[in-house]
Protein backbone atom coordinates (compact mmCIF):
# COMPACT_ATOMS: atom_id res chain seq x y z
CA UNK A 1 0.00 0.00 0.00
CA UNK A 2 2.84 2.26 1.01
CA UNK A 3 4.24 1.67 -2.53
CA UNK A 4 1.41 2.62 -4.70
CA UNK A 5 0.96 5.67 -2.50
CA UNK A 6 4.84 6.78 -2.66
CA UNK A 7 4.74 6.21 -6.56
CA UNK A 8 1.26 8.32 -6.88
CA UNK A 9 3.25 11.07 -5.29
CA UNK A 10 5.70 10.89 -7.32
CA UNK A 11 3.73 11.09 -10.38
CA UNK A 12 1.79 14.05 -8.86
CA UNK A 13 5.38 15.55 -8.09
CA UNK A 14 6.49 15.15 -12.09
CA UNK A 15 3.05 16.52 -13.59
CA UNK A 16 3.32 19.45 -11.32
CA UNK A 17 7.23 20.39 -12.10
CA UNK A 18 6.22 19.82 -15.76
CA UNK A 19 3.00 22.47 -15.71
CA UNK A 20 4.78 24.79 -13.86
CA UNK A 21 7.74 25.26 -14.99
CA UNK A 22 8.57 23.13 -18.36
CA UNK A 23 5.18 23.48 -20.22
CA UNK A 24 6.21 27.84 -20.40
CA UNK A 25 9.31 27.21 -22.24
CA UNK A 26 7.61 25.48 -24.89
CA UNK A 27 4.70 27.81 -25.06
CA UNK A 28 3.76 29.67 -28.03
CA UNK A 29 1.75 32.16 -26.00
CA UNK A 30 3.95 36.25 -26.09
CA UNK A 31 4.54 37.56 -22.39
CA UNK A 32 2.24 39.64 -21.42
CA UNK A 33 3.89 43.15 -20.56
CA UNK A 34 4.73 44.08 -16.36
CA UNK A 35 1.74 44.61 -14.40
CA UNK A 36 3.55 48.69 -14.05
CA UNK A 37 4.32 49.24 -17.41
CA UNK A 38 2.77 52.53 -18.77
CA UNK A 39 1.95 52.50 -22.59
CA UNK A 40 4.31 53.97 -24.91
CA UNK A 41 4.38 57.49 -25.17
CA UNK A 42 3.39 58.79 -28.71
CA UNK A 43 5.69 60.37 -31.05
CA UNK A 44 6.70 63.70 -30.27
CA UNK A 45 6.17 65.13 -34.03
CA UNK A 46 2.72 62.99 -34.51
CA UNK A 47 1.73 65.17 -31.35
CA UNK A 48 1.72 68.76 -31.94
CA UNK A 49 1.48 71.19 -29.02
CA UNK A 50 -0.64 73.92 -29.14
CA UNK A 51 1.20 77.43 -28.61
CA UNK A 52 0.51 79.38 -25.79
CA UNK A 53 -0.11 82.98 -26.70
CA UNK A 54 1.33 85.62 -25.52
CA UNK A 55 -0.51 89.49 -24.38
CA UNK A 56 1.13 91.91 -24.20
CA UNK A 57 -1.63 93.93 -22.39
CA UNK A 58 -1.72 94.61 -18.33
CA UNK A 59 -5.38 95.36 -18.28
CA UNK A 60 -6.36 98.38 -15.53
CA UNK A 61 -7.22 97.61 -12.15
CA UNK A 62 -8.46 100.87 -12.12
CA UNK A 63 -12.24 101.18 -11.13
CA UNK A 64 -12.33 104.73 -13.14
CA UNK A 65 -10.58 103.20 -16.06
CA UNK A 66 -12.89 103.85 -19.33
CA UNK A 67 -15.13 106.24 -17.16
CA UNK A 68 -16.03 109.88 -18.08
CA UNK A 69 -13.91 112.69 -16.62
CA UNK A 70 -14.82 113.99 -13.35
CA UNK A 71 -14.25 118.32 -14.14
CA UNK A 72 -16.18 119.77 -10.76
CA UNK A 73 -12.73 120.75 -9.59
CA UNK A 74 -10.90 121.87 -12.43
CA UNK A 75 -9.25 125.19 -12.88
CA UNK A 76 -9.92 126.62 -15.68
CA UNK A 77 -8.34 128.07 -18.96
CA UNK A 78 -6.02 130.62 -17.66
CA UNK A 79 -6.63 131.12 -14.03
CA UNK A 80 -4.00 128.16 -13.57
CA UNK A 81 -1.36 129.53 -11.19
CA UNK A 82 1.43 127.85 -13.32
CA UNK A 83 3.74 130.25 -15.67
CA UNK A 84 3.34 129.46 -19.11
CA UNK A 85 -0.76 128.61 -19.21
CA UNK A 86 -1.36 131.21 -21.59
CA UNK A 87 0.65 130.06 -23.90
CA UNK A 88 -0.96 126.75 -24.72
CA UNK A 89 -4.12 126.46 -27.41
CA UNK A 90 -5.13 124.18 -25.15
CA UNK A 91 -4.65 121.55 -22.82
CA UNK A 92 -5.56 119.13 -19.68
CA UNK A 93 -4.34 117.18 -16.46
CA UNK A 94 -5.81 114.49 -15.30
CA UNK A 95 -5.54 112.24 -11.79
CA UNK A 96 -5.55 109.01 -13.92
CA UNK A 97 -6.05 107.16 -10.82
CA UNK A 98 -9.67 108.87 -9.72
CA UNK A 99 -10.21 110.52 -13.50
CA UNK A 100 -10.40 113.72 -11.37
CA UNK A 101 -9.35 117.05 -14.29
CA UNK A 102 -6.82 119.58 -12.13
CA UNK A 103 -7.10 122.00 -15.23
CA UNK A 104 -8.03 122.39 -18.50
CA UNK A 105 -8.28 124.89 -20.85
CA UNK A 106 -10.26 123.69 -24.75
CA UNK A 107 -10.15 120.43 -23.21
CA UNK A 108 -12.47 119.22 -25.81
CA UNK A 109 -11.97 121.43 -28.94
CA UNK A 110 -10.12 119.79 -31.47
CA UNK A 111 -6.95 120.72 -32.66
CA UNK A 112 -4.08 119.54 -35.46
CA UNK A 113 -1.83 116.98 -33.03
CA UNK A 114 1.03 116.27 -35.21
CA UNK A 115 2.61 113.21 -34.00
CA UNK A 116 0.47 112.78 -31.56
CA UNK A 117 -1.08 111.15 -33.95
CA UNK A 118 0.91 108.03 -33.93
CA UNK A 119 -0.56 106.69 -30.59
CA UNK A 120 -3.68 105.70 -32.41
CA UNK A 121 -1.30 103.73 -34.81
CA UNK A 122 0.76 102.27 -31.57
CA UNK A 123 -2.67 101.28 -30.06
CA UNK A 124 -3.50 99.71 -32.81
CA UNK A 125 -0.07 97.97 -33.65
CA UNK A 126 -0.20 96.40 -29.66
CA UNK A 127 -3.75 95.12 -30.10
CA UNK A 128 -2.84 92.87 -33.88
CA UNK A 129 -0.07 91.66 -31.84
CA UNK A 130 -2.55 90.16 -29.21
CA UNK A 131 -4.91 89.23 -31.58
CA UNK A 132 -3.69 88.65 -35.33
CA UNK A 133 -3.32 85.26 -36.24
CA UNK A 134 0.67 85.00 -35.87
CA UNK A 135 1.61 88.38 -35.79
CA UNK A 136 4.79 88.73 -33.48
CA UNK A 137 7.14 90.95 -32.54
CA UNK A 138 9.58 89.52 -34.46
CA UNK A 139 7.59 89.41 -37.54
CA UNK A 140 9.51 90.56 -40.62
CA UNK A 141 8.31 93.58 -42.43
CA UNK A 142 9.46 94.60 -46.07
CA UNK A 143 10.15 98.29 -46.55
CA UNK A 144 8.15 99.51 -49.39
CA UNK A 145 8.81 102.74 -51.76
CA UNK A 146 6.27 104.63 -50.60
CA UNK A 147 7.44 103.73 -46.81
CA UNK A 148 10.63 104.66 -47.50
CA UNK A 149 9.72 108.17 -49.48
CA UNK A 150 8.25 109.54 -46.04
CA UNK A 151 10.18 112.47 -44.56
CA UNK A 152 10.12 114.28 -41.57
CA UNK A 153 11.56 112.23 -38.14
CA UNK A 154 12.38 108.97 -39.52
CA UNK A 155 14.69 106.16 -39.55
CA UNK A 156 15.94 106.23 -43.54
CA UNK A 157 13.91 103.08 -44.04
CA UNK A 158 15.33 101.43 -47.37
CA UNK A 159 13.06 99.89 -49.77
CA UNK A 160 16.04 96.96 -49.35
CA UNK A 161 15.62 96.59 -45.81
CA UNK A 162 13.55 94.35 -43.80
CA UNK A 163 12.82 94.90 -40.29
CA UNK A 164 11.09 93.15 -37.23
CA UNK A 165 7.40 94.01 -36.84
CA UNK A 166 8.53 95.00 -32.68
CA UNK A 167 11.99 96.96 -34.08
CA UNK A 168 9.59 99.43 -36.44
CA UNK A 169 7.57 99.90 -33.20
CA UNK A 170 10.52 100.53 -30.68
CA UNK A 171 11.17 103.68 -33.58
CA UNK A 172 7.97 105.08 -33.43
CA UNK A 173 7.62 104.98 -29.89
CA UNK A 174 11.45 106.52 -28.85
CA UNK A 175 12.40 108.38 -32.10
CA UNK A 176 8.48 109.46 -33.55
CA UNK A 177 9.55 107.60 -37.15
CA UNK A 178 6.80 108.55 -39.67
CA UNK A 179 8.33 106.05 -42.32
CA UNK A 180 7.76 103.08 -39.82
CA UNK A 181 4.39 104.29 -38.48
CA UNK A 182 3.38 104.36 -42.94
CA UNK A 183 5.16 101.07 -42.99
CA UNK A 184 2.99 99.51 -39.82
CA UNK A 185 0.11 100.93 -41.14
CA UNK A 186 0.89 99.81 -44.69
CA UNK A 187 1.16 96.12 -43.22
CA UNK A 188 -1.44 95.99 -40.74
CA UNK A 189 -4.03 97.26 -43.85
CA UNK A 190 -3.17 94.90 -45.89
CA UNK A 191 -1.85 96.94 -48.13
CA UNK A 192 -4.93 99.43 -47.85
CA UNK A 193 -4.07 102.53 -46.14
CA UNK A 194 -7.82 103.82 -46.02
CA UNK A 195 -8.94 101.04 -44.40
CA UNK A 196 -6.21 101.39 -41.60
CA UNK A 197 -6.93 104.95 -40.96
CA UNK A 198 -10.27 104.20 -40.60
CA UNK A 199 -9.91 101.23 -38.25
CA UNK A 200 -8.44 104.29 -36.21
CA UNK A 201 -11.12 106.72 -36.51
CA UNK A 202 -13.37 103.90 -35.48
CA UNK A 203 -11.30 103.11 -32.79
CA UNK A 204 -11.68 106.83 -31.82
CA UNK A 205 -15.06 106.84 -31.82
CA UNK A 206 -15.62 103.19 -29.80
CA UNK A 207 -13.31 104.85 -26.86
CA UNK A 208 -15.48 108.06 -26.93
CA UNK A 209 -12.36 111.00 -28.13
CA UNK A 210 -14.01 113.97 -28.31
CA UNK A 211 -13.77 115.87 -31.55
CA UNK A 212 -11.12 113.81 -33.07
CA UNK A 213 -10.69 112.78 -36.71
CA UNK A 214 -7.34 110.88 -38.31
CA UNK A 215 -6.11 111.49 -41.80
CA UNK A 216 -2.99 109.18 -42.16
CA UNK A 217 -0.93 107.04 -39.03
CA UNK A 218 1.97 109.21 -38.27
CA UNK A 219 0.69 113.08 -38.29
CA UNK A 220 2.68 114.48 -41.18
CA UNK A 221 -0.33 117.11 -43.16
CA UNK A 222 -1.81 115.70 -46.31
CA UNK A 223 -1.03 117.27 -49.57
CA UNK A 224 -3.89 119.31 -49.11
CA UNK A 225 -3.01 121.21 -46.08
CA UNK A 226 -5.61 118.64 -43.82
CA UNK A 227 -4.53 117.49 -40.20
CA UNK A 228 -5.27 114.82 -38.15
CA UNK A 229 -6.96 116.72 -35.19
CA UNK A 230 -8.03 115.57 -31.89
CA UNK A 231 -8.67 117.09 -28.22
CA UNK A 232 -6.66 117.23 -25.08
CA UNK A 233 -9.31 115.31 -23.07
CA UNK A 234 -9.33 112.73 -26.18
CA UNK A 235 -5.73 111.80 -25.87
CA UNK A 236 -5.67 111.27 -22.59
CA UNK A 237 -8.09 108.55 -23.39
CA UNK A 238 -5.98 107.28 -25.62
CA UNK A 239 -2.76 107.68 -23.50
CA UNK A 240 -4.79 105.49 -20.54
CA UNK A 241 -5.44 102.80 -23.37
CA UNK A 242 -1.79 102.71 -24.27
CA UNK A 243 -0.75 102.78 -20.69
CA UNK A 244 -1.95 99.01 -20.18
CA UNK A 245 1.33 98.09 -22.19
CA UNK A 246 4.33 97.82 -20.22
CA UNK A 247 6.62 97.23 -23.42
CA UNK A 248 5.35 100.60 -25.23
CA UNK A 249 5.92 102.51 -21.58
CA UNK A 250 9.41 100.71 -21.19
CA UNK A 251 10.34 102.26 -24.83
CA UNK A 252 8.57 105.41 -23.94
CA UNK A 253 10.45 106.16 -21.12
CA UNK A 254 13.93 104.95 -23.02
CA UNK A 255 15.89 107.68 -23.44
CA UNK A 256 18.01 106.15 -25.96
CA UNK A 257 18.40 103.24 -27.68
CA UNK A 258 20.03 101.61 -31.40
CA UNK A 259 18.36 101.09 -34.52
CA UNK A 260 19.49 98.03 -36.80
CA UNK A 261 21.93 95.90 -35.34
CA UNK A 262 25.70 96.12 -34.49
CA UNK A 263 28.20 96.05 -37.56
CA UNK A 264 25.47 97.13 -39.88
CA UNK A 265 26.77 100.55 -41.57
CA UNK A 266 23.63 102.10 -41.60
CA UNK A 267 23.15 101.61 -37.50
CA UNK A 268 21.05 104.55 -35.80
CA UNK A 269 21.11 105.91 -32.27
CA UNK A 270 17.59 106.65 -31.28
CA UNK A 271 17.07 109.59 -28.97
CA UNK A 272 14.05 110.23 -27.38
CA UNK A 273 11.65 113.36 -28.64
CA UNK A 274 10.43 113.26 -25.38
CA UNK A 275 13.24 115.71 -23.22
CA UNK A 276 11.52 115.40 -20.13
CA UNK A 277 11.95 111.77 -19.89
CA UNK A 278 14.66 111.49 -17.29
CA UNK A 279 14.69 115.24 -16.56
CA UNK A 280 11.05 115.41 -14.94
CA UNK A 281 11.02 112.92 -12.55
CA UNK A 282 8.78 110.06 -13.08
CA UNK A 283 7.61 110.79 -16.70
CA UNK A 284 7.60 107.52 -18.54
CA UNK A 285 6.06 108.95 -22.02
CA UNK A 286 4.23 109.05 -23.96
CA UNK A 287 4.77 111.47 -27.17
CA UNK A 288 5.22 114.64 -29.06
CA UNK A 289 4.24 116.28 -31.83
CA UNK A 290 4.88 119.59 -33.95
CA UNK A 291 4.19 120.94 -37.19
CA UNK A 292 3.73 124.40 -38.82
CA UNK A 293 0.32 124.71 -38.17
CA UNK A 294 0.15 122.28 -34.72
CA UNK A 295 2.97 123.75 -32.71
CA UNK A 296 4.83 122.17 -30.30
CA UNK A 297 2.82 119.29 -28.50
CA UNK A 298 3.00 116.84 -26.19
CA UNK A 299 1.11 113.99 -23.85
CA UNK A 300 3.09 113.20 -21.17
CA UNK A 301 2.20 110.47 -18.74
CA UNK A 302 3.85 110.66 -15.26
CA UNK A 303 4.00 108.00 -12.38
CA UNK A 304 5.45 109.48 -8.75
CA UNK A 305 4.76 107.66 -5.72
CA UNK A 306 2.61 104.98 -7.31
CA UNK A 307 0.20 108.53 -8.92
CA UNK A 308 -0.61 108.57 -12.01
CA UNK A 309 -1.11 111.78 -14.24
CA UNK A 310 -1.69 112.48 -17.63
CA UNK A 311 -0.87 116.27 -19.37
CA UNK A 312 -1.71 117.22 -23.07
CA UNK A 313 -0.86 120.69 -23.98
CA UNK A 314 -0.71 121.85 -27.83
CA UNK A 315 0.23 125.31 -29.81
CA UNK A 316 3.45 125.93 -28.12
CA UNK A 317 6.14 128.06 -29.96
CA UNK A 318 9.12 126.37 -28.87
CA UNK A 319 9.72 122.86 -27.42
CA UNK A 320 11.41 124.06 -24.23
CA UNK A 321 8.57 126.46 -23.35
CA UNK A 322 6.61 123.63 -23.71
CA UNK A 323 8.64 121.35 -21.64
CA UNK A 324 9.20 124.15 -18.70
CA UNK A 325 5.36 124.54 -18.74
CA UNK A 326 4.52 121.07 -18.22
CA UNK A 327 7.16 119.98 -15.90
CA UNK A 328 5.87 122.77 -13.64
CA UNK A 329 1.93 121.67 -14.58
CA UNK A 330 3.23 117.97 -13.15
CA UNK A 331 4.61 119.69 -10.06
CA UNK A 332 1.65 122.08 -9.74
CA UNK A 333 -0.86 118.60 -10.00
CA UNK A 334 1.21 116.52 -7.69
CA UNK A 335 1.02 119.04 -4.56
CA UNK A 336 -3.15 119.17 -5.27
CA UNK A 337 -3.35 115.31 -5.43
CA UNK A 338 -1.32 115.45 -1.92
CA UNK A 339 -3.05 118.00 -0.74
CA UNK A 340 -6.73 116.71 -1.48
CA UNK A 341 -6.21 113.15 -1.33
CA UNK A 342 -8.51 110.96 -3.04
CA UNK A 343 -11.94 112.18 -4.22
CA UNK A 344 -14.48 111.05 -5.75
CA UNK A 345 -14.40 109.12 -8.97
CA UNK A 346 -15.70 109.80 -12.61
CA UNK A 347 -18.23 112.56 -12.89
CA UNK A 348 -20.61 113.69 -15.99
CA UNK A 349 -18.78 115.25 -18.84
CA UNK A 350 -17.94 119.01 -19.10
CA UNK A 351 -20.44 121.73 -19.80
CA UNK A 352 -17.77 123.45 -21.87
CA UNK A 353 -17.36 122.05 -25.82
CA UNK A 354 -19.32 119.27 -24.97
CA UNK A 355 -19.08 118.07 -28.40
CA UNK A 356 -18.57 114.09 -28.85
CA UNK A 357 -17.86 112.78 -32.97
CA UNK A 358 -20.67 110.73 -34.54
Amino acid sequence: MKKYITVAIILVTVIAVHIFFIAPLFSSKPESPPAAAKPPLPDAAAAPVTPVRRSYKVPSRNPCFGKFFNYRRAVWDNHLPVPGCRDAQSGILVDLDTHNVLWAKNPRTGVPIASMTKMMTLLLAFEALDHRSGLKLDTPVKVSAAAAAIGGSQVYLDARETHSFGELLKTMAVKSANDSAYLIAEYLGDGDLAAFVNDMNAHAYRLRMPNTDFINAHGLPADNGSDSVSSPEGLVILAEQLLQYPLLVKWTSTRQDYFRPAGNPHRQLLTNTNRLVGKCPGVNGLKTGYTKVAGFCITATCLRNGKRLAAVVTGFKSSKARNAFVSRLLDWGYRQVAATGKSSGPGKTPKKNQTVPK
